[in-house]
C-alpha cells in the first residue's frame, strides 16, 4: 500500500493508456481498515467520471485487504488494533473496519460482484448495484446508471480471469 503513488499520478497514468489506444485493467484494495465510506464512494466516482466502468470488474470494487502472517503491514502501522486474530488455516490475519458499516458494504458488494460474474452481467448494471448498496450504506439518494460510452464504442478486452491482484 505504501508504494508512493499519488491520485495525480493515476491522471498520468490513465493519459499516457489512452493515448496509447490501451485499456486500463487494475486492481483494486477497496476495503483496509483505513477507507472510509467517503472514499469508496470517491473511488466509484473516479470510475465513473473516468469512464473506467467496463474496465474495472465488479469483484475489484469488492477485494478486500489480506494480510498474511509476516506481512510488511504488520511493522509500524496501527492495524495491530483492527485485528481479530490468525486464520491459520487460510494464513491471514482477521480484521475489523472500525466503521460496521464498512464491513457490511464489503459484504454485500462481495455478494454482488459474485452474483454480477456468475450471470455474466452488462458491467452497468453490476457497477450500478455495488454503488447503490454502498449510496445505501452512507444514506445517500441513489442515481441511475452510469454513462454509457458513445454507440460506436467497443468493449475493451477481458481477461480469462477478473478475480487478480497486486501481491503485497
Amino acid at each position: 500500500l505504501k508504494k508512493g503513488h499519488v491520485r495525480s499520478d493515476v491522471f498520468d497514468a490513465l493519459g499516457v493508456l489512452r493515448a496509447a489506444g490501451i485499456a486500463l485493467r487494475s486492481s483494486w484494495v477497496a476495503f483496509t481498515p483505513w477507507t472510509t465510506l467517503a472514499d469508496y464512494l470517491d473511488m466509484l466516482d473516479f470510475v465513473e467520471e473516468q469512464g473506467l466502468v467496463e474496465q474495472v470488474d465488479p469483484v475489484q470494487l469488492s477485494i478486500r485487504l489480506l494480510v498474511p502472517p509476516g506481512s510488511s503491514l504488520l511493522e509500524g502501522s496501527d492495524i495491530a488494533r483492527h485485528l481479530r486474530g490468525l486464520d491459520q488455516a487460510n494464513f491471514f490475519h482477521r480484521w475489523s473496519h472500525p466503521d460496521p458499516r464498512m464491513d457490511e458494504l464489503h459484504e454485500k458488494a462481495s455478494l454482488r460482484a459474485e452474483e454480477a460474474a456468475s450471470q455474466d452481467e452488462d458491467p452497468y448494471a453490476a457497477f450500478a448495484g455495488i454503488r447503490s448498496l454502498a449510496l445505501q450504506a452512507a444514506g445517500l439518494p441513489q442515481r441511475g446508471l452510469p454513462r454509457r460510452p458513445a454507440q460506436n464504442h467497443q468493449r475493451p478486452p477481458r481477461l480469462s480471469e477478473s478475480w487478480f491482484c497486486c501481491a503485497e
